[in-house]
């Protein structure tokens, strides 16, 4: 990275390392104090492992939690 004096910050900052995307949701979150959105992204995680599991040999034993 090198410090040409005609770039502006924005440019600066992307030249920079790129966060993941958890990180940088993550990152916003605590910026941001969104900490209503923790309890809504937990629960979609979950139903994305509960439906990836259920295409898998563990479906019937998923199926008799419900």
């Amino acid at each position: 990275m090198s410090d040409d004096p005609k770039k502006t910050e924005f440019e600066k900052h992307g030249e920079g390392k790129q966060l993941s995307l958890v990180r940088e949701f993550g990152l916003f979150i605590m910026q941001n104090k969104k900490w209503w959105l923790v309890p809504i992204l937990l629960v979609f995680g979950l139903l994305g492992i509960l439906v990836a599991l259920a295409s898998t040999g563990a479906a019937p034993f998923i199926y008799t939690l419900f």
